[in-house]
């Protein structure tokens, strides 16, 4: 083969190569784009949920929840074996839901159709927020895990420490929800509740702090 014809085909080969790299890459980028449509509520009809000035129409512990300036609702743990939640007096069936949350350590959620009994023993379904936890489906005192995203892939999307984004939707037994505009969560499950008070969470565990916030978190009957 004539040196002409090597180096036509050196040249070939670095093209296929290079072409299919490019369509890894694009393939990648895909997978991880996030959806600008679900980063924030679009149309009318939505109502807030917690009213930015006070704790009116939740039921709480106040010496672990408080509203903070900037309409932005805190909770803090030093780490105790019990959870601190804190839901509303309302129960809601189908909806769907936007929030900014920031977490500080051990781990927390938004819960939907929860059915509690005390501040402690809050059953129902909790997107989850944690190390290992982002962007998963949880049954709380019940199945545990439901839905779970891989913690590397969940590892590109959030800030750590940072203000990250849920949308969630729940229709019947349909449950979704995106993380900062990424869908997590897309799951048809006939044991869930369906309907229930909208919580949050501070986890338990003796030691482990959990800090974290909840702003901008409105809803919208479907």
């Amino acid at each position: 083969m004539n040196a002409m014809k090597l180096h036509a085909r050196f040249y070939f080969v670095l093209f296929v190569l290079a072409f299919g790299l490019a369509r890894h890459c694009e393939a990648d980028d895909v997978t991880v784009k996030p959806d600008k449509a679900v980063l924030k509520p679009v149309g009318s009809g939505w109502q807030t949920v917690f009213n930015g000035k006070n704790l009116d129409g939740w039921v709480v512990q106040t010496n672990f929840w408080r509203v903070d300036k900037g309409r932005v609702l805190h909770g803090y743990t030093p780490g105790e074996k019990e959870h601190h939640y804190i839901y509303t007096e309302k129960s809601y069936a189908d909806f769907e839901l936007h929030a900014d949350v920031k977490l500080v350590g051990n781990n927390s959620g938004v819960c939907i159709r929860i059915a509690p009994t005390s501040f402690d023993n809050v059953p129902g379904y909790q997107v989850d927020m944690g190390e290992g936890y982002w962007g998963c489906l949880w049954d709380e005192r019940g199945r545990g895990m439901v839905v779970k995203y891989p913690p590397e892939d969940a590892a590109k999307l959030i800030h750590q420490d940072g203000w990250n984004h849920y949308y969630i939707r729940a229709r019947g037994h349909h449950i979704q929800a995106w993380l900062n505009g990424v869908k997590t969560i897309d799951v048809m499950d006939e044991k869930g509740l369906l309907a229930g008070p909208i919580g949050f969470q501070l986890c338990h565990g003796v030691g482990k702090v959990t800090d974290v916030s909840f702003k901008n978190v409105v809803f919208r009957p479907l």
